[in-house]
């Protein structure tokens, strides 16, 4: 399959990471989702080379995912909002947040935690699920070929997965609850890795 630019490539999610694939690219629409509007305020809160600032920006308003508008109380400078293209990111990102709770944090140590604001109850971990509201694991899911898979760019990606998927290979269940006292340490993965690579 010849190497395309991510930018071309007919796959959704190459295209995605084109855009969003940037360390600071999603933390600045964490930014956006907890208040912050303004240039000034992004380079604080990040730390970022105000250069870098500007070309993320820049890129997130040329892709639609973010909008200028006048600050309210500044009306002779422009804030940063996010757009409907934007606002569809949350559950990435609200993923992405639990994902690092998860592995990344202990119980103490979760910094912020998104809640439901009336009830400011915290928000289940965002899953797959059917139309019924039914949570779906990863052995539930399956893939089938979309209306652009015969594209020549990907055609022959997509007849490889589907050599791969059958027969269906029966999916081992993922707990949906790991405990921190259960969960390995990065140093006894890194060690399970070589001996199995040793073998």
């Amino acid at each position: 399959m010849p190497r395309l630019k991510t930018n071309e490539s007919p796959c959704s999610a190459a295209r995605a990471l084109d855009i969003l694939g940037d360390r600071w690219t999603l933390l600045l629409i964490r930014e956006v989702v907890f208040g912050t509007h303004r240039f000034d305020d992004f380079a604080e809160h990040l730390g970022i080379a105000r250069n870098v600032l500007s070309a993320r920006l820049a890129k997130l308003v040329e892709s639609g995912i973010l909008e200028q508008e006048p600050l309210s109380s500044e009306a002779r400078r422009y804030g940063y909002h996010l757009t409907l293209m934007g606002l569809d990111l949350l559950p990435v990102l609200v993923s992405l947040m639990q994902w690092g709770d998860r592995w990344l944090q202990t119980p103490s140590s979760i910094p912020l935690q998104i809640v439901e604001r009336k009830t400011g109850k915290k928000i289940p971990d965002m899953r797959p699920s059917n139309k019924a509201g039914k949570t779906l694991d990863f052995k539930d899911l399956d893939w089938r070929p979309g209306p652009g898979a015969d594209d020549p760019r990907i055609a022959a990606l997509v007849a490889a997965y589907e050599s791969q998927r059958q027969p269906p290979v029966p999916r081992r269940a993922v707990p949906s609850v790991i405990s921190a006292a259960d969960r390995p340490s990065t140093s006894n993965r890194v060690i399970k890795r070589r001996q199995s690579s040793r073998e």
